[in-house]
């Protein structure tokens, strides 16, 4: 498929459109399918999957600057309004496909695994840094690990990455 061939077919498509582009050999692309068939499924008529194999269209990727997989775009009427790369949990997954279909932003939600992950690591900083002297810099990576296992729950993080996001949007 041809770059300019995808475009006119995401323009004329009547409803939204989440597009996965994936590739046989991707271990988390496979980890995300059957998420992506229950999201099809729960959103059946409402939004569309199209999955673009991406060693079979390295033109299409390279057109829309795609540089890892799997990646994720929404469309809406046209326009992308979500982007996301990486593997998803289930949730963030069906939540991609909310956003998509109320022309909204995609924010992902970090899963109580993930944030525990990153809570112990800080935890251990904020120890080693308060029974070593205190030594500042071992407290200070605590705090941006423990921040980084609550980041998506702050109000005061999602106002800022906004704005700073709209900034480079004008830009771009």
């Amino acid at each position: 498929m041809k770059p300019i061939s995808f475009e006119n077919k995401v323009r004329k498509n009547p409803r939204p459109i989440v597009v996965e582009f994936w590739a046989p050999w991707c271990g988390p692309c496979k980890m995300m399918a059957p998420y992506l068939k229950q999201a099809e499924t729960a959103f059946n008529g409402q939004v569309d999957l199209w999955r673009v194999n991406a060693d079979e269209n390295p033109e299409v990727l390279k057109s829309l600057g795609i540089r890892g997989i799997p990646t994720m775009i929404g469309y809406n009427r046209g326009e992308e309004v979500a982007r996301k790369t990486g593997a998803m949990t289930p949730d963030n997954v069906n939540a991609f496909f909310s956003a998509v279909q109320e022309n909204k932003p995609f924010r992902r939600t970090l899963s109580w695994p993930e944030r525990i992950i990153r809570i112990l690591p800080a935890l251990i900083f904020l120890y080693a840094g308060a029974t070593r002297g205190p030594s500042y810099w071992l407290i200070a990576v605590g705090v941006v690990f423990l921040f980084s296992a609550v980041y998506d729950r702050c109000p005061a993080y999602k106002m800022i990455s906004t704005q700073i996001k709209s900034w480079f949007k004008r830009t771009a």
